[in-house]
C-alpha cells in the first residue's frame, strides 16, 4: 500500500491539480501542495512564497495530506460500489 505522498508523486501534474481541486482545502493548503508536489519547490522557497514559517509548513502539509487521503478513500469507496 502506497502512502499518500507516494500516491501523489506517482500522478501526472494535471492529475495532481485535479485531485487538489476536489479536496476541501484552504487556500494556503492548496498552494502548499501545488508548490510541494506539482512544482517541486524546496521548503524554504515555499515558506517565503506563502509567508509562513518552517513549522507552519509542516503543520499545514500534514493537515492537507490528511484531507487528500480522506478524499482518496472516499473516491475509492465510490469506485468499488
Amino acid at each position: 500500500m502506497l502512502s499518500t505522498r507516494q500516491y501523489i508523486r506517482n500522478l501526472e501534474r494535471y492529475q495532481m491539480r485535479k485531485l487538489f481541486d476536489m479536496c476541501d482545502l484552504e487556500e494556503d493548503e492548496k498552494w502548499l501542495l501545488i508548490y510541494a508536489f506539482v512544482e517541486k519547490r524546496l521548503r524554504e522557497n515555499t515558506c517565503d512564497k506563502l509567508g509562513i514559517s518552517s513549522r507552519q509548513y509542516h503543520y499545514l502539509l500534514n493537515i492537507a495530506l490528511v484531507k487528500v487521503e480522506t478524499k482518496l478513500k472516499e473516491l475509492d469507496k465510490i469506485r468499488y460500489l
